[in-house]
């Protein structure tokens, strides 16, 4: 597992990767808190191209606790989640 990313806004929550072994890294929690939220399933994974800046980010559609969630992840490391 690989250095969890933390989001440099609140410094509460972290995103958890695994790494498998051709190296594709895949969110597998998030901490929130002193809690630890399992990624129970990953829906889709879709790379984007931002037209207009050029920067990559990667969106998932997850299930996480019973819910859907789509969690953002941007080349500097930042990420956002949104629940559904």
């Amino acid at each position: 597992m690989r250095q969890p990313k933390k989001n440099e806004e609140s410094g509460m929550f972290e995103l958890k990767f695994y790494s498998g072994y051709k190296g594709e890294e895949i969110p597998k929690s998030v901490v929130i808190g002193n809690r630890e939220f399992i990624i129970e399933k990953i829906i889709s994974r879709k790379r984007v191209l931002d037209q207009k800046s050029g920067r990559r980010f990667e969106v998932y559609k997850c299930k996480m606790d019973g819910e859907i969630v789509k969690i953002t992840v941007f080349e500097s490391g930042k990420w956002e989640i949104s629940f559904s």
